[in-house]
């Protein structure tokens, strides 16, 4: 007996050793683990090993328990939650109706700082009900609210140890914070006390190594297991060694080429449509990014509720049509500035939209500075034009629309100065009634507004790709690299 059950120990020892530890790779430092005061995805992807929110979105695009078992609307602008019971923080407090309130109500005070507060701004209270029931009151109906509460800032954590969390995260996910070298690695244990059961994988690393050419070294040496958002030479390069595996699936991403409407250089609509008019979106999509994207022309993608995924494009490649516009509107000679950040895909994308407007006669000068900085400059009422990349992570189409065309949101989200009632309206309509079909309509009616007005120009929707070792299996990975779910992975030599 006493060997039968040496034996069933010496096994499990020998396969949990083999999945002991995963290695991923971030290009970044996360500037802090408290998902609260930040909106950073190099945050995000470890604080999401580590946090949890009330609900969760599949890939199907489905709302899904987290830490609420159930949730109900008691009234139009009152959202109760049941909670699971019998879940511990990381530190052994428990989790009940007062925490999370309290929780919430550190992400929408203004004192907090919180980037990511306009996520949640639409709730105007948090009341608990009893120990694990807790009602979201919001001011008026808020549509998306379910989805708006499995955005990453929306983490519950523990209010108590607010002032440590950005060194050492406190959470009731499926790991556990060790430490935090900055500039090297961030590791994270299994949590054995999870609701959902220990993970199988035992210890992660987020090694931070800012170069993919590195990244890709230490892939193939077995140094880290998976890398994220390869650029498409090197995705290419990957996808032909047959020692890993590689995935390019549907993401929740658009990358934009914003114009500031109010700039006098491009408040007509005329010089808007010859730029439009002088993007070959098929030769940025094809030629430079490899086919690991498609051409765009709604905003938001159709991996997005309610995306306006039928719109024809108004404005085809023709560069002959462009000058013409331009010489219309007594614009020959236009000289202009793009702002772009430091993005190796989209410099690239910049350098085409340089040459495509020289060629209708456009003198564009690009600067390239660091997010930080790029983000200080558009939000100057001298802006001009500027290149993003954007993810709808609510996967509802108002997390996009409400923030880049409502006038309200000028200029923090809204940088291109568009401010249209009719489109504010529709805005406030989409996010005020729960009919489907309802928001539908509104939405269909705002995106193909913003695409004939063009406060914008949405280029490509770029394919999320990563590449693994083999050994890695049972990963869920949800439209980004953010939501890297280990829950039910296993590593093997």
């Amino acid at each position: 007996m006493r060997r039968l059950v040496f034996t069933i120990v010496l096994a499990a020892v020998i396969g949990t050793g083999a999945a002991q530890t995963l290695t991923t790779a971030i290009g970044q430092n996360p500037p802090t683990l408290d998902p609260q005061t930040t909106f950073n995805g190099f945050s995000f992807h470890v604080t999401n090993q580590i946090y949890e929110t009330l609900v969760r979105v599949t890939p199907d695009n489905e709302v899904v328990p987290g830490l609420a078992t159930s949730w109900e609307f008691v009234e139009p602008t009152r959202l109760r939650f049941s909670l699971r019971q019998g879940v511990t923080f990381h530190d052994g407090s428990t989790l009940d109706a007062a925490a999370v309130a309290a929780s919430l109500e550190r992400l929408l005070d203004p004192a907090t700082a919180a980037p990511g507060r306009f996520v949640v701004s639409a709730i105007t209270a948090v009341e608990v009900v009893d120990d694990t029931t807790v009602d979201v009151v919001t001011g008026q109906p808020f549509a998306p609210i379910l989805a708006h509460l499995a955005h990453p800032v929306a983490s519950v954590v523990p209010v108590g140890l607010a002032d440590a969390l950005s060194r050492d995260p406190v959470g009731t996910g499926p790991y556990r914070f060790v430490s935090w070298v900055d500039g090297s690695q961030v590791e994270l244990v299994a949590n054995d006390a999870y609701w959902g059961g220990a993970p199988a994988i035992e210890r992660v690393i987020v090694r931070i190594i800012p170069e993919v050419s590195t990244q890709i070294v230490e892939l193939r040496s077995g140094g880290v297991d998976i890398i994220f958002n390869v650029p498409p030479d090197n995705y290419l390069s990957l996808q032909n060694d047959a020692s890993l595996v590689t995935e390019a699936i549907e993401g929740w991403g658009s990358a934009h080429l914003g114009i500031n409407v109010a700039a006098p250089e491009l408040a007509d609509l005329r010089v808007r449509q010859a730029i439009a008019h002088a993007i070959d979106k098929a030769l940025i999509t094809e030629e430079f990014l490899r086919g690991l994207a498609a051409p765009a022309v709604a905003p938001i993608p159709g991996t997005v509720r309610f995306a306006a995924a039928d719109l024809e494009e108004p404005y085809p490649f023709d560069p002959e049509g462009a000058r013409a516009l331009l010489a219309e509107a007594g614009a020959e000679g236009l000289a202009l500035r793009l702002d772009v950040y430091q993005n190796p895909d989209l410099e690239a994308v910049a350098q085409v939209l340089q040459f495509a407007l020289a060629e209708i006669g456009v003198d564009l000068t690009i600067r390239v500075q660091d997010f930080a900085a790029y983000t200080q400059a558009i939000e100057r009422d001298d802006a001009q034009l500027y290149l993003t990349a954007w993810g709808t992570v609510t996967l509802d189409a108002d997390y996009t629309l409400y923030a880049f065309f409502h006038s309200s949101e000028i200029p923090g989200n809204n940088r291109s100065r568009y401010a249209v009632d009719a489109i504010d309206a529709l805005l406030e309509r989409g996010r005020a009634v729960a009919d489907d079909a309802e928001r539908l309509a509104a939405y269909a009616e705002v995106q193909a507004a913003v695409v004939r007005d063009l406060p914008m120009v949405t280029l490509y929707y770029p394919l999320f790709t990563y590449a693994k070792r083999p050994g890695l299996e049972g990963e869920a990975i949800a439209f980004s690299w953010i939501n890297l779910d280990l829950r039910n992975a296993s590593l093997s030599d």
